[in-house]
């Protein structure tokens, strides 16, 4: 067993505490959110499955905001707002504005890239809230992450995102022709 890389994947642990502004009470959920699966000693020990949970939690604290903050939009214009909030490039960004590229625990390959694909940032963002959520609760995950939905959201209201044309398209025959193409 190579110590040096247990300690050093240690410190990861510790500095996304820091990043995060949160303690785990379970170490191991952390340790599973960062580790990619290039890095894992098998499929189920990286964080492919908390990726599965935290996109689904992730989805739910964005359309609770959404329901809260705009009580006259209607379905489509919410549906619009909560694909982009939650899509694989917004929560890249969340994570590239976190920090969380330097903590990440990956194997031989792409820890030695100048720096890791943007997909891997987004999977450790979802997964990151999942291990929060089983850890202690949507409470602190709330406390982690709403601050970064609401800079997405602010983004998104001053029409700094890109257009969704496939979705304006569906949108646009389903409301002149009542079906998507």
């Amino acid at each position: 067993m190579d110590y040096n890389l247990n300690r050093e994947e240690d410190r990861k642990l510790v500095d996304c505490e820091a990043l995060l502004g949160y303690s785990f009470n379970n170490n191991a959920l952390l340790r599973e959110a960062l580790t990619h699966a290039s890095k894992a000693t098998h499929r189920l020990s990286s964080n492919e499955r908390l990726e599965f949970l935290g996109d689904s939690i992730l989805g739910f604290l964005v359309c609770e905001r959404l329901f809260q903050r705009f009580p006259d939009w209607d379905e489509g214009q919410l549906t619009r707002i909560k694909s982009v909030i939650v899509s694989r490039s917004t929560c890249a960004k969340i994570g590239e504005r976190m920090g969380i590229e330097a903590v990440l625990i990956v194997g031989r390959g792409i820890d030695t890239r100048e720096s890791v694909p943007k997909s891997l940032l987004s999977n450790a963002i979802e997964s990151l809230i999942a291990a929060i959520y089983l850890d202690n609760g949507i409470e602190s995950v709330r406390e982690v992450f709403l601050k970064q939905i609401e800079q997405e959201l602010e983004h998104v209201l001053a029409g700094q995102i890109d257009v969704n044309y496939k979705s304006e398209l569906q949108h646009l025959t389903q409301r002149c022709f009542g079906q998507s193409p």
